[in-house]
């Protein structure tokens, strides 16, 4: 048997088109009814940009918190270094001030060792001291060379070359400031000084020679250049800046913390600071040199570091910047290729379904792999499938509808015809020979015409078989003991008139009152099978029963007769109304008969009229008039 054409009613798109309901809104740009042509995809809900889309989000975001997080780290590395930097400049600026230091002892030790073997501190030798203390100055780059009494005060009057301390004593000879080390200390003019003590000759009354390096401005550049570095040195006495390389000189230290109370000196940063140096951030570093008795805080030794990471971190930010740009390049052209090849299934399958939207029952869903989208692609080749069997049931059970509803038609008609003839040759014809024997009686003439009284009593009995006759036309159209007592009450009424033996069974024996469509279209159903079995079957026994169920009525019909062979061909005639008449309630008919056997028949009915009756395995054609079910004679069963 050929496969039915796809079926494809004009009068029911699909999908069909949404009607416009009251208060509803239908957006725009979403015309109602109308879809892309089949395999078009538009851009605006293509699964493809909103992959894209989310992949640049995700990328902005990440570039954004990677950024943020690889910014503090270099931050932090920068600054550990920067602090690595100064604390090494540090050192190199605290071994400098120590050689100095070295130096200077040195000198000083070598003059004193002169002075005291030539005798110079002799009163006498003055000028020949003075003249020694020059040529100490001047060989061994001295800035003061003070000649001290053991007291540790100036000479009257005094003597030496350079200024004068404005404290000196704690260079007496019985002080512990007498020993190889340098001391901070300011002079007369406001200045300071990094000086040696060393005392001239033996015994306990001896004279202190002080020699001493300027701790000034130009010892700060002096500094800077043997670090060999562009960054800027700090040297602080007494809480105050004595010399500096910066270009603006503070008075006092950047990053010192005051004392709350101004009683004393502030205190300087133990570890590297970032303090601002001329509007830009600078790291400054101390490290403590030349502490004395009668200043605790004493000086120190500082570097600046004029804004050491910034040029590096705008350096770093150019670069992450323009690597963040290439890798967001580099992503979205990877990404768009590889999630191009990865939806690419999904718009072939996208494409196919259109394709079956649009009426393709061949189309077919390509399944690939086991991912998700091969499970994807088999359900819906599945679903195609079940669609396309589904509608090809649907068209086989259209076609068979439309062959039962001209059926019926047919058989009303004849019907009628059959109705129309009885009628016409039947009762017609005896009501018109009764109109005649009417005349004639009234005319006197007839066979009985002398008797009025016994041609009246003629006449009486034919109008007795006529009204017989018309009533049982009429009860074999409808019986009105159907409609007024019900189902089992016409079965039994009409098996007392059966002219062979019958046995009716109800179950339950209380059996209910039915829907009048039901209780009409069992009782025609049964009447029809009777009327079989008494036409063909040659019976001697008919067995009727009803038995009412789950929600369903079953009908039986079953005889002894002759029987019949069912693969024969097709059923026609009166099983085929009898199936017709079945399938327009949702029922059910099976017939089971073989030659010599007798014949059993059994149509189940719904107990109620309505689609929610009609079970997946009960289900006829949709569509039937029920209406056509509840009229049709039962066959005389004369």
């Amino acid at each position: 048997m050929p496969r039915p054409a796809w079926p494809s009613p004009p009068h029911r798109p699909w999908p069909p088109s949404r009607p416009s309901e009251p208060g509803s809104v239908i957006p725009a740009g979403d015309p109602v009814g109308v879809r892309p042509a089949p395999g078009q995809v538009r851009a605006r809900t293509s699964i493809l940009y909103k992959v894209v889309g989310v992949l640049v989000v995700t990328l902005v975001v990440s570039s954004v918190v990677t950024g943020v997080i690889a910014s503090q780290l270099t931050s932090s590395a920068l600054s550990g270094q920067a602090d690595r930097i100064a604390t090494s400049q540090l050192t190199v600026l605290q071994e400098a001030f120590a050689e100095r230091e070295r130096t200077l002892i040195a000198s000083m030790r070598n003059l004193a060792e002169t002075v005291n073997t030539e005798g110079l501190f002799d009163p006498a030798r003055r000028t020949d001291l003075i003249a020694e203390l020059g040529r100490a100055s001047g060989n061994f780059d001295l800035d003061v060379i003070r000649m001290l009494d053991p007291e540790g005060s100036e000479l009257v009057p005094p003597l030496g070359i350079g200024t004068t301390l404005a404290s000196s004593s704690i260079f007496s000879a019985a002080a512990p400031g007498v020993e190889p080390g340098s001391r901070l200390l300011a002079t007369s003019d406001g200045k300071y000084v990094q000086a040696v003590a060393v005392p001239v000759g033996g015994g306990p009354v001896r004279p202190v020679l002080v020699g001493a390096y300027l701790f000034d401005h130009a010892f700060a550049y002096r500094l800077r250049r043997q670090i060999g570095s562009l960054d800027n040195v700090l040297l602080v006495a007494s809480g105050r800046v004595a010399g500096t390389t910066l270009p603006l000189p503070p008075s006092l230290p950047p990053g010192q913390e005051d004392d709350p109370d101004g009683d004393e000196v502030g205190t300087l940063p133990e570890t590297p600071t970032v303090v601002r140096l001329g509007g830009q951030p600078s790291l400054v570093a101390y490290v403590p040199v030349g502490r004395n008795i009668d200043d605790p805080v004493g000086g120190a030794l500082g570097v600046a570091l004029t804004n050491p990471i910034s040029p590096l971190q705008r350096s770093l930010a150019d670069a992450r910047l323009l690597a963040s740009v290439l890798l967001t390049l580099v992503a979205l052209g990877l990404g768009w290729v590889l999630f191009r090849a990865l939806i690419k299934p999904l718009v072939v399958l996208a494409a196919t379904a259109g394709r079956v939207a649009g009426g393709d029952a061949d189309a077919t869903f390509v399944r690939r792999g086991n991912d998700e989208i091969g499970m994807l692609a088999r359900s819906l080749e599945h679903m195609r499938l079940e669609l396309r069997a589904r509608l090809e049931l649907i068209a086989r059970q259209a076609t068979v509808l439309q062959e039962s509803s001209q059926r019926i038609v047919t058989a009303q008609d004849e019907e009628r015809q059959r109705l129309s003839r009885d009628l016409h040759d039947g009762i017609q014809q005896q009501l018109v020979v009764l109109r005649m024997q009417v005349g004639m009686l009234q005319d006197g003439i007839g066979p009985d015409g002398d008797n009025p009284t016994r041609a009246y009593d003629s006449l009486g009995a034919d109008l007795d078989r006529v009204i017989e006759q018309l009533r049982e036309v009429t009860h074999n159209l409808y019986p009105s003991i159907l409609v007024d007592r019900g189902l089992t009450a016409a079965l039994h009424s009409y098996a007392g008139r059966l002219p062979l033996t019958t046995v009716l069974s109800c179950l339950p024996e209380d059996f209910p009152r039915l829907a009048p469509e039901i209780e009409s279209g069992a009782y025609f159903l049964l009447g029809e099978a009777v009327t079989n079995a008494l036409k063909h079957a040659r019976a001697t026994r008919i067995d009727i029963g009803l038995r009412l169920a789950d929600g369903w009525l079953e009908v039986t019909v079953a005889d002894d007769g002759a029987g019949f062979d069912q693969g024969e061909g097709q059923r026609r005639g009166g099983l085929l109304h009898m199936e017709d008449r079945v399938r327009s309630f949702g029922g059910t008919l099976t017939i089971d008969s073989a030659p010599g056997t007798g014949t059993r028949v059994v149509a189940t009915f719904p107990e109620q009229i309505g689609p929610e009756r009609i079970g997946p395995d009960r289900s006829g054609p949709e569509g039937i008039d029920n209406e056509s079910a509840t009229a049709g004679p039962v066959p005389s069963s004369t």
